[in-house]
């Protein structure tokens, strides 16, 4: 008795707070959910919305006959932008290092290395680099070798085709195809999306490399390769989208995603 008149009290005392500190918790666990609610009412309810949503995602993202799809949003210079030539370079060559690594699971050699170094100096992009990668006969060929998807793959295939890319696949067309095809397939699609909202609000493109990367981190940390990448918030990778160029954003989607199907064709 007197134990629950001591509880009365501090309800009393701190029944003015309109949020529910980590007392009322206590007091919870200790009476139970029935007495609990009766003496402090109902614990509020555990705000689970999202951080960042995803955007409304087109089913067409190119029309031939719209001069307007191809005419992007320009973005201001980032500090990326504004970084020395030299330190842009050590983060060039990490890319194309990492680029060569998901893509054909090898390591680049050091004529490739330096030409496409080169390139990215000239002014070339980093989704121009990937296209010619994927598009070669090296990559053809690896397209060509009977290496059926793992069900894991599949299964991560169909849902991401939904949910990211807002397409259906039917499980029998994506077991036909083999991993390099299927990584080659989906980082097509999601690099025509981004492209899509590049000519819309660049703040769609945003939000949409957010809610991708909240996803890949949460059900695939094992897979990716630094903190960065694994961190779960979607509003990290929302800011960290909105303090970079739009290559860097692109570069990342086309790792992250290579780099988990990768790692799915793994697990039999």
């Amino acid at each position: 008795m007197k134990i629950l008149i001591v509880i009365l009290g501090l309800v009393f005392v701190f029944n003015a707070s309109a949020a529910e500190p980590s007392w009322k918790t206590t007091i919870r666990s200790f009476l139970g959910q029935d007495w609990g609610n009766k003496l402090l009412g109902p614990a509020p309810e555990e705000n689970n919305a999202p951080e960042v949503t995803m955007p409304d995602i087109p089913i067409q993202t190119k029309k031939a006959t719209d001069i307007g799809t191809y005419t992007k949003k320009v973005k201001d210079p980032t500090e990326y932008d504004r970084l020395p030539n030299d330190k842009k370079r050590q983060f060039d060559y990490k890319f194309i290092q990492e680029l060569f690594e998901v893509t054909r699971k090898t390591q680049v050699k050091d004529e490739d290395l330096s030409n496409w170094l080169n390139t990215l100096d000239q002014g070339g992009s980093r989704e121009g680099i990937y296209q010619a990668l994927v598009l070669d006969e090296v990559y053809s060929a690896l397209e060509g070798m009977a290496e059926k998807p793992s069900a894991k793959l599949v299964d991560f295939s169909l849902t991401i085709s939904q949910k990211i890319f807002n397409e259906t696949f039917k499980k029998e067309s994506l077991d036909g195809l083999n991993l390099y095809s299927l990584k080659r397939i989906f980082a097509e699609k999601g690099l025509d999306l981004m492209e899509y909202f590049e000519t819309k609000d660049l703040d769609l493109l945003y939000r949409w490399y957010a809610v991708f990367s909240e996803e890949m981190a949460s059900k695939y940390p094992d897979f990716l390769s630094d903190d960065v990448r694994k961190n779960t918030s979607s509003l990290f990778h929302y800011q960290w989208a909105k303090n970079m160029p739009i290559q860097q954003i692109k570069s990342e989607f086309i790792i992250k995603l290579h780099a988990v199907m990768n790692g799915l064709q793994q697990i039999q």
